[in-house]
């Protein structure tokens, strides 16, 4: 061939795609490409607009909210669904431009002046809209913007989309978790008794009606069987607080977040008519009332079940010295000392140097797990009658020490008392521990004291 044809080939050839170009039809998407490029986690609003009534969703400091009346937060797992559906979007089929005529003109396709649409924002701003079903229910013709080709697409993302506001709304109660808060007040009764939980570097602690350490488990469970409850349904908005027993609460959960997030409160009502395990409630960050189930066993908990029947965990690498004083004061005290440089520890009778001999580590070790797994069945109060009946005016004493200093003329000075256990007598099979300078006693079976005796760590 000559280069003349050569030339006359490149030329029809550029003819061609220019043509092509500019023919209103510069890509058509294949089967196998999503409709719209867009980053579902970078969305932050979406306007689905329907008739004459739009749904608008925003995300403010990474929670969705629906900003509607009355506004509220929407349920993350419906807009994660239909954010990936909508990034997920593939046509079955594609009309061109000069396609769009007789019985799929746009006209016949409804998608001249369509009645739905679906805008997201994200890295992009992207308009869907959406004209009549195709052949059968489970596809419609769909457009981007107002130009271009009319695709063929699956009708779920509409199924998503197109649904009333209320249906946006988040099912759960909060969005609290017990891990995340630093303070819970509950007061329920007529009276309502108030009590009061706190929590710290070393875990949650009862601050009223008693001061005690919490059961780290118990509060977790407690708390989180309201903080997660779902709704069931929701009242009519302006519905009256005192008919659903709201103004005479049954109890009053209030928290207080970390980071000095504002306090959410949730009151709960009285019982649903002819529905005994479901109760009106409000939550104080949320518009309306609602109806949750099965919070029974919440409102019945006593701060009894919510303290910790454990004594408060000591470290093993803090302890110095371990003194144990057998009860009545007739018997000299044991005392356990670390050995400097050593993992050992070295023993004594009354500090006397002869008798000193030497421990394993491992041994006191053992020894402070068993005190650690101390449980106890019941309390009762510290009052003068109750240390006077359990045998703890003249009780075997146990001391773990730490010494915080060397550098004192002051012999002592440095020490400081870790935890102190008074075991009294036995009655019933039932000895009673006092922790320090406690209000309450704790009840133990002998059975699981055997090791506490003096001579356990003389063997």
């Amino acid at each position: 061939m000559s280069w003349r044809g050569t030339l006359l080939l490149l030329i029809l050839a550029m003819l061609a795609t220019g043509i092509l170009l500019f023919s209103g039809k510069s890509h058509t998407l294949t089967t196998r490409e999503s409709l719209i490029d867009i980053d579902p986690v970078q969305a932050s609003r979406i306007i689905i607009r329907e008739g004459s009534g739009s749904t608008i969703l925003k995300k403010q400091s990474g929670v969705w909210m629906i900003d509607s009346i009355p506004a509220d937060r929407a349920d993350p797992d419906v807009i994660r669904a239909l954010l990936q559906c909508a990034s997920g979007i593939k046509p079955l089929d594609t009309l061109r431009p000069s396609e769009l005529k007789g019985s799929v003109s746009l006209e016949a396709l409804d998608l001249i002046n369509p009645m739905r649409s679906l805008t997201i924002e994200a890295d992009n701003t992207v308009t869907i809209n959406f004209g009549v079903a195709g052949a059968t229910a489970a596809q419609l013709y769909a457009r981007l913007g107002s130009t271009g080709s009319v695709y063929l697409i699956p009708s779920e993302i509409a199924g998503l989309a197109f649904r009333p506001a209320s249906a946006f709304r988040d099912p759960r109660l909060t969005m609290l978790a017990p891990n995340h808060l630093e303070e819970i007040t509950f007061s329920k009764g007529n009276s309502l008794q108030q009590l009061v939980l706190r929590k710290n570097r070393e875990g949650w602690k009862l601050v009223s009606p008693l001061a005690t350490q919490g059961d780290q488990q118990a509060i977790s469970t407690w708390a989180g069987e309201l903080l997660s409850t779902r709704i069931e349904r929701w009242m009519p908005a302006g519905t009256d607080p005192a008919s659903c027993g709201l103004e005479s609460p049954s109890g009053i959960f209030s928290t207080h977040e970390e980071g000095g997030s504002p306090p959410v409160t949730i009151t709960i009502g009285s019982e649903v008519p002819d529905s005994p395990q479901s109760r009106y409630a409000h939550c104080s960050n949320r518009p309306d009332i609602c109806v949750i189930k099965g919070i029974g066993a919440f409102l019945e908990m006593t701060p009894l079940a919510l303290r910790s029947k454990k004594l408060p965990s000591v470290q093993y690498d803090s302890i110095d010295r371990i003194e144990v004083r057998p009860s009545g004061g007739f018997l000299p005290p044991l005392f356990l000392s670390r050995k400097k440089g050593s993992e050992d520890w070295e023993r004594s009778i009354d500090g006397v140097s002869a008798d000193k001999s030497t421990l394993a580590g491992t041994q006191v070790k053992e020894w402070l797990e068993k005190v650690q797994a101390i449980t106890a069945q019941g309390f009762e109060p510290a009052t003068p009658d109750h240390l006077q009946a359990r045998g703890l005016t003249q009780p075997r004493v146990i001391r773990l020490i730490a010494h915080l200093s060397e550098n004192t003329a002051e012999e002592g000075a440095g020490d400081m008392i870790l935890a102190e256990y008074a075991f009294g007598t036995t009655t019933d099979g039932i000895v009673a521990l006092r922790a320090g300078n406690s209000p309450d006693l704790m009840l133990v079976p002998e059975s699981s004291l055997e090791w506490a005796k003096s001579d356990s760590l003389m063997r």
